[in-house]
């Protein structure tokens, strides 16, 4: 009986010998390193977190406020912005994967070595509902693990975050801003009100359907002019992404409010609930990258992008239609391209898309009928890049004969053509545009060289691999 609770006992120590030379521990418990000591978060719940306080080489205090968060400056408590909801929850999660944390070295002495001294450590105070706020000091990134040197606030214990962190935590108070000047959903703006220049305002109303956007009764508009309804869906797009980069102050304040007290623009929304936002956007300059904006009826000044106030900063003629075709996909029976000795011509018959000419294409040629219907949607959204408004004659243009052309055919013989010509000689800086003509109208416009160069490409169009 002794001899077998030897045994026992025996075999219970080798084994429990065998668990630490290989490093096992008993299920449930989380991975130890350096001596046993543990980045231990485990009483932290991101779904609990009520409040953050961020103090060090960056302040901002961060509530939860309902559904959604608001940030201030600890200085200014009184003035708060709306956060960026995705970026604080994305900041909260960075901190769950501890998963493979390192234990470094508990001497206190070493701190500034990681960044998590006073000097350059990010004290982050989390508050929590039910449970104890939790303190954390976030330092260095570079990390040989790839993460950032993380310690609690009690102690000098310093670990290596899996995680970098850096970039999600160490912000300003505008870095955590919801940084859109104007907010809700497409749907949620019913008018526009365009005040630029010495121009007439141009109102458009949506009917709240898709494309149902329309001039306002009684505008007065070119002769020949088409409404494109689709541009100012676009701009309803453009304009709830415009984000302020900088909220001013001082010098800078002051100078954006000079700026907008002489010759600016607005734009007017006006929602569904009844309200109305109005931008109010300095004038471009050409040494700037940016414009001032303000909000009626805040005080701030802000600073936006000159590429995304150009983009709501809209005039009649930036309205216009510009599409070069309109045919109905389905309807479309025959395709002519003429690109010049060359003549490329496709029909539909029973059997689907056929080529007719040329009748005896290479033999290394193989037909690809799917092409044809991939190509009938390019030539339905091809848009001019502007309309000319100097006569030109269609020789000089190039338009008669055209330096290539197309021509789409439709049952019961409606026929949708577009000719292309030379280069158009005041092409904007960057750009090479040709003359372009469509059977829309009988303007002349300017279009990309690329859709010159795409019909030039003949019968290679339709070919397969």
């Amino acid at each position: 009986m002794k001899k077998a609770l030897v045994i026992v006992v025996g075999a219970a120590v080798l084994l429990l010998v065998f668990m630490f030379v290989a490093g096992e521990q008993p299920p449930g418990q989380p991975e130890a390193s350096g001596g046993g000591r543990q980045l231990d978060l485990s009483g932290f719940d991101p779904a609990r977190v009520s409040g953050l306080e961020l103090s060090g080489v960056r302040r901002a205090t961060l509530q939860r406020d309902g559904s959604g968060w608001t940030v201030a400056d600890p200085g200014s408590p009184e003035s708060r912005f709306l956060a960026d909801e995705a970026m604080v929850k994305g900041a909260l999660e960075s901190l769950t994967r501890v998963a493979g944390a390192k234990f470094v070295t508990g001497e206190a002495g070493r701190l500034n070595e990681f960044w998590l001294d006073d000097a350059r450590g990010l004290k982050v105070r989390i508050l929590q509902e039910g449970r104890p706020p939790l303190e954390l000091v976030l330092g260095k990134d570079g990390a040989p693990n790839g993460g950032t040197y993380v310690r609690k606030a009690a102690n000098a214990d310093v670990f290596e975050h899996p995680t970098l962190l850096g970039w999600l935590w160490r912000r300003r108070v505008m870095d955590w801003r919801d940084a859109r000047l104007v907010r809700g959903a497409p749907g949620d703006i019913t008018q526009l009100v365009f005040r630029v220049g010495d121009e007439a305002p141009v109102t458009v109303t949506s009917n709240g359907a898709p494309g149902g956007w329309r001039l306002a009764e009684g505008t007065q508009v070119p002769e020949g002019f088409r409404f494109s309804a689709h541009v100012v869906e676009q701009v309803v797009r453009d304009l709830l992404e415009v984000e302020a980069q900088d909220v001013l102050a001082g010098e800078a304040a002051t100078e954006a409010k000079a700026a907008l007290a002489q010759a600016h623009d607005t734009v007017e929304a006006r929602l569904k609930n009844g309200k109305s936002v109005v931008l109010r956007l300095s004038r471009a300059s050409e040494s700037k990258d940016t414009v001032f904006v303000q909000l009626e009826g805040d005080a701030r000044m802000y600073e936006v992008s000159a590429v995304a106030a150009s983009q709501v900063r809209k005039r009649l003629v930036d309205f216009r239609d510009l599409l070069l075709l309109r045919f109905a996909l389905e309807q479309v029976s025959q395709v002519r391209i003429q690109a010049g000795d060359t003549t490329v011509v496709v029909a539909k018959e029973a059997q689907g898309w056929v080529l007719i000419e040329p009748q005896s294409p290479p033999e290394s040629f193989r037909f690809d009928a799917s092409q044809v219907e991939a190509h009938l949607i390019w030539l339905q959204r091809l848009e001019a890049s502007r309309l000319l408004d100097a006569a030109v004659q269609d020789v000089q243009a190039g338009l008669s004969p055209p330096v290539a052309s197309v021509e789409v055919s439709e049952e019961g013989g409606a026929v949708q053509t577009l000719r292309l010509g030379n280069a158009v000689p005041d092409a904007p800086a960057g750009y090479q545009e040709v003359y372009a003509r469509g059977s829309r109208d009988g303007f002349t416009y300017a279009v990309e060289d690329r859709a010159r160069a795409w019909l030039s490409r003949g019968l290679a169009l339709f070919s397969g691999p």
